[in-house]
């Protein structure tokens, strides 16, 4: 009897002790994310975190996620090795470039057609496709990467996977070399740029697996 009478004051305790916990968690979130956000503030005020790098990282995850749910229908359903969409996705997407680097070449005021990818709000492509950082000895770097990929496509399919692998990460540094040219240097950010690196991860990743 002296059991089920102490019992609704054991329950209450245990009630009273995991409220206690759970504002004692919320507390410690608030002041974690406070700290984050007030560090953060303070870097960018410094100049220590560039202000286009959240912008660039949310683009390139967003790519990632995007291309990924492409490919996995074409997978699904028509048995299309996620690889291959990959490689000639970032083919297609290296001719695009310089379709518009050429464009550009013949009148400064072309304006590049926005795709909002990954949903992208800083979009400065015809800056960057503009800027010295954009070729190599005259050569547009999207040419190169359009000749990369056909050479990766034709390692793929005659079985050299380890060259592949190091042609790959050979692209995926470059697009991260890239990046930081962009993003610290030009000042701005290149959708199409964004989206070949997205794809250079994805296709190292695949690689590896």
């Amino acid at each position: 009897m002296s059991n089920r009478m102490n019992r609704p004051g054991w329950w209450s305790e245990i009630r009273r002790r995991a409220r206690d916990r759970d504002s004692e968690r919320q507390v410690l979130y608030n002041r974690t994310r406070n700290a984050t956000v007030q560090t953060y503030l303070a870097a960018r005020a410094r100049g220590w975190f560039p202000a286009l790098l959240p912008e660039y990282l949310k683009v390139l995850i967003g790519n990632m996620i995007g291309f990924w749910l492409l490919a996995w229908p074409l997978s699904r359903f028509f048995n299309a090795q996620r690889l291959y969409t990959y490689a000639v996705l970032g083919l297609v997407f290296s001719l695009h470039a310089t379709y518009y680097k050429y464009q550009l070449a013949r009148n400064p005021d072309y304006t590049v057609r926005r795709c909002n990818c990954g949903g992208a709000r800083k979009d400065g492509t015809e800056t960057v496709l503009k800027s010295s950082a954009s070729t190599i000895v005259g050569i547009p770097n999207s040419l190169l990467g359009a000749a990369i990929y056909g050479i990766l496509l034709s390692l793929i399919f005659t079985g050299y996977i380890g060259t592949a692998q190091l042609v790959a990460a050979a692209s995926a540094l470059v697009s991260a070399y890239l990046a930081f040219v962009m993003i610290m240097r030009i000042g701005a950010l290149c959708s199409i740029c964004i989206n070949i690196a997205a794809l250079n991860v994805l296709i190292v990743w695949q690689l590896l697996r």
